[in-house]
Parts: C-alpha cells; structure tokens; sequence
C-alpha cells in the first residue's frame, strides 16, 4: 500500500510539471481588427418585377471578410433597414463575400420595411462582424461595422389582382331576398340587410335568410340596373358558380329557405352559398364595459352606446372612452351575457367570442377621448382609432 501512494505521488508530480510547461508555451495573440470592410453592390438602382415568380436577380452585394490577424471563428451579417431607421431591428441575412437577392426576396424585405408597392423608397445596408466567444460570452473584440450602402427601391405589390374591377359597394337583390317574390326583385334594395361587407380588397360576404327555390343578382350600385353582375349559364349551380359582369341570366339561390352566407370572390370570379349560424353573424350589436360611460349594467343606455349595422355583417361606433377599464361587445341588450365578443388589444385585432375573450376583457384606450370603433364579423376583427 506504502508503494503504491508513493507511485500515485510520483505520476502527480510528473503531470503537473507537464501543465506547467504547456502553459510556459503558450503563445498569447492580439487581434487586431479593421476599422471597416467594404460593401459594394452591383446597383444601387432597382426596380423590381414579379416575372418568372421573382426568381430573376435583382442585385449582388460584395464584401470582404475582414482579417483579425489570426484564425478566429466570426458570425457576418448583412443588415438591411429603411432610410430612416437606425439598424435596431434590421432584415438580417448571413454574410458572405457575395450575396444574391431575388426580385421575389428583396421585394419581401422591402414590403416588410415599409415601402409602398410601385413607389420608388429608400434603403440602406451594412455588414457587421463579430468574433464568437467559446464560452458563449459576449465578444470582447470591437465588431467591425462596413460602410452603408444606399439603395432606390421600386417594390410590386404581392396582392391578387382580381379578375374583374372590384366595386366599391355590392348589393343583393332578388326573389331568393326575404322580400320573396312579392318585393325582391324592388331597386333600391333595404340596406343594411342586403348590402354585401367587404372582407378584403377583392372579397364580400353576407349573411342573409334566404327564400328557397329562387333567384338572385348582385349589384354594384343600389337602386341603378345599368350594370349587374349575374352569370352566363342557364342552370347555375344553387351552392354557388362563376359570374360574369352584365352576363344574361339570375343566379339560383338553395333549394331550401334558411340562413345562409354568401362569399363574392372578384379574383376567382365566384360566388359560394354555404349554411350560417345566427351566433357567428348578430344583426346588432351593444358596448358595455367601465371604460363606457354606462359602465357594467345590463341592459345598456342605447342608443349612445349601440353600434350602427353598415353593411350586412359590420358594425360601427363612434363614443366617449374613459382612460381605464374596458369593455365587451354584446349582440343582444337585454341582460343577456350568452354570447360576449371582444379582444386582447386597445388598438384592434382579432375578434375573439366566449371563452376566448381575455379574462381582463377588451383593454380600454388608455387615453380618454373619442374613438371609433369598427366590428367586422366576416373579417373575424375589430379596430379602435381616434
């Protein structure tokens, strides 16, 4: 036993004249890092198409890594922001000693930092190199930062175009209407019942009780017959078909009378009919909450704090808001909290419904004034704005 701690002791000795020899050798290096490294293009002019999907090269950036002395392990970024911001929160891509954009992807980073589609805007870009740690620390060597390269770029729009010119109302007229047979077919049509919501830019949507077994035609202006949009088949297809703008023949609505929702997509050219729940679509609409002046009682003061019905399935307010509270949108005003609509945010976003409206409900401005408020049920949002 003796000799064997007397062998362990030697070994120990022996590895720790090793260490101290190793670290003797040593050699410390320096980096000595550029004050820059330079970023070139090879256009600081571009107007970008979408021909081919975008996939034709719009530029190339070119930049020199830079040299640190010795061999180091570096992460190179290539930054790309708008003209006015300061690279806080900047497209990123991986640097390398020559870069390629798209039309397709420059066209993305462009939208996303604000540039309007078909206008020329403003750009600038960079490359910043850091030397990694192997700790994972924070590098203590100065990152070196390139010149900023100044760009003019014409952006596309990514939005379908539609098929036909998107009016800016629609209306729905016809015997399938809740007038029947008797008064469908009467120009001006009632509205806000039988005037389309706009979805989005080339989409409407309604939610009407319909007449079954009966016909129908859209209109872009109510009460005018000059122009329809209709369709140009003789037996359309009742769940929905193609249209034609001024085609020859009416629309059939279902077979059998119920609540139904009507889509008009002027992409597609199609309108689609389909079963709809009275819940999903109120036909009015109340606020009430403690950022209202009325507070949480229930029934609420109307008409100060109903909503106005302005299309089919939209509803508007414009009303006094305290600084604190918040509030809820009811469809019924009769002490009835069945079904509640509302949001997570002050400013608009998703409508939520029941369950899904924060416990804490929609939070209130949090600057007293008079805001407007718009509630779209086909879009599924809501927005707040002064």
């Amino acid at each position: 036993m003796k000799k064997i701690g007397q062998i362990s002791l030697m070994v120990a000795a022996v590895l720790l004249l090793m260490l101290a020899g190793c670290k003797k050798d040593m050699k410390q290096v320096t980096l000595n890092p550029p004050a820059s490294s330079g970023l070139t293009t090879s256009t600081n002019t571009v107007v970008l198409d979408s021909t081919g999907g975008g996939t034709k090269t719009a530029l190339t950036f070119n930049w020199a890594a830079p040299s640190y002395g010795a061999q180091v392990i570096a992460t190179n970024v290539l930054q790309i922001d708008s003209i006015n911001g300061n690279f806080s929160k900047p497209v990123t891509l991986a640097a390398s000693g020559a870069m390629t954009y798209t039309m397709a992807g420059l066209n993305t980073v462009a939208l996303s930092l604000g540039l309007a589609p078909a206008v020329a805007g403003k750009l600038q870009v960079r490359v910043v190199s850091n030397v990694n740690q192997s700790t994972g620390a924070t590098s203590v060597v100065p990152q070196v930062v390139s010149n900023v390269v100044s760009l003019t770029v014409t952006p596309y729009s990514t939005k379908p175009k539609p098929k036909y010119a998107v009016p800016s109302a629609l209306f729905l007229v016809g015997s399938a209407t809740p007038g029947g047979t008797a008064t469908g077919w009467n120009n001006p049509v009632p509205v806000p019942s039988q005037q389309f919501t706009q979805i989005d830019d080339n989409t409407f949507g309604m939610v009407i009780q319909l007449v079954g077994g009966q016909q129908f035609l859209l209109l872009p202006v109510n009460g005018d017959w000059s122009h329809k949009y209709a369709v140009a088949v003789s037996s359309p297809s009742p769940g929905g078909d193609v249209f034609v703008p001024d085609a020859a023949n009416n629309m059939n609505g279902p077979a059998a009378s119920g609540l139904y929702k009507i889509i008009v997509d002027f992409v597609k050219g199609t309108y689609t009919i389909t079963p709809a729940t009275a819940t999903d679509y109120p036909t009015s609409l109340f606020l009430i909450g403690d950022a209202t002046a009325g507070a949480w009682a229930n029934p609420v003061p109307v008409p100060s704090q109903q909503f106005t019905r302005i299309s089919s399935s939209e509803f508007k307010i414009t009303i006094p808001l305290l600084a604190t509270g918040s509030y809820l949108f009811l469809p019924v005003n009769t002490n009835d909290w069945t079904f509640k609509y509302g949001g997570a945010s002050a400013t608009g976003g998703p409508l939520l419904v029941n369950g899904a409206v924060p416990g804490s409900n929609t939070p209130g401005p949090g600057v007293a004034g008079t805001y407007n408020i718009n509630v779209n049920f086909f879009s599924n949002t809501y927005t707040v704005s002064k």
